[in-house]
């Protein structure tokens, strides 16, 4: 049996988290070095508490401009800060992920979950910038490529029911507009906090999704000729 990329994608999320995990437990510094984490020198080695995984995979917009890590742009999507944090995550992904990537196909699913990810850091980045400088609080979680993936649900089945904390039904495309306008005010009312959820980071998310599906077509799966002939 043929595993989905959203499968993949929840099973490398739990082994990053179970890495941190170790990293934090034991106090390892996975880059040995004399002085310490060369990468994020507020992580010492042998420092137990001290999560080195997140250290160097975490998106700090700070580093990202003045040490160019421009690959956390992508690492920092896999770490999250607590199991509340994954697990709240990996089951949106669960939840929300298999009927997205069918309808897709899996190879535009997966593009459309890093650049919804990618989308959401810059987002998140620009917006703090020009409000309030660029931060030194990491940013980390798949919480952005997850709203994506929300927004991509409310589009594609606007009329599918969905039960807000299990309880409280209404129309998919109702709850995205929701939570959207929930996270704009949310970001706005914490501006300048230093730490906490990344709410423009969400909407970031959102807005990259909407743009993939409305603009570039990610919403329609491509289908083979040899498929229509079934």
């Amino acid at each position: 049996m043929r595993m989905t990329y959203t499968f993949w994608l929840i099973l490398l999320n739990f082994i990053v988290f179970f890495a941190q995990i170790i990293a934090t437990q034991t106090g390892i510094d996975i880059i040995k070095t004399p002085t310490g984490n060369p990468l994020t020198p507020v992580c010492p080695p042998s420092n137990t508490g001290c999560d080195a995984v997140a250290d160097i995979l975490a998106l700090n917009p700070r580093y990202l401009i003045t040490r160019m890590y421009f690959w956390r742009i992508f690492t920092y999507m896999f770490v999250h800060g607590d199991f509340l944090h994954i697990f709240y995550n990996m089951f949106g992904l669960m939840v929300f992920g298999p009927r997205i990537e069918f309808r897709m196909g899996s190879n535009k699913f997966l593009k459309y979950y890093f650049l919804c990810g990618i989308g959401s850091s810059l987002f998140y980045i620009l917006i703090t910038a020009a409000t309030t400088g660029l931060s030194n609080v990491p940013m980390l979680g798949a919480s952005g490529a997850i709203f994506g993936i929300l927004t991509a649900y409310g589009l594609m089945y606007p009329r599918d029911i969905i039960y807000v904390q299990f309880f409280f039904p209404m129309p998919a495309i109702l709850f995205v507009i929701l939570y959207g306008m929930m996270q704009l005010l949310l970001g706005i009312a914490t501006l300048g906090a230093h730490g906490g959820v990344a709410y423009f980071g969400h909407l970031g998310g959102m807005i990259v999704g909407f743009i993939l599906i409305k603009f570039f077509n990610f919403g329609k799966k491509v289908v083979y000729f040899w498929e229509e002939l079934y």
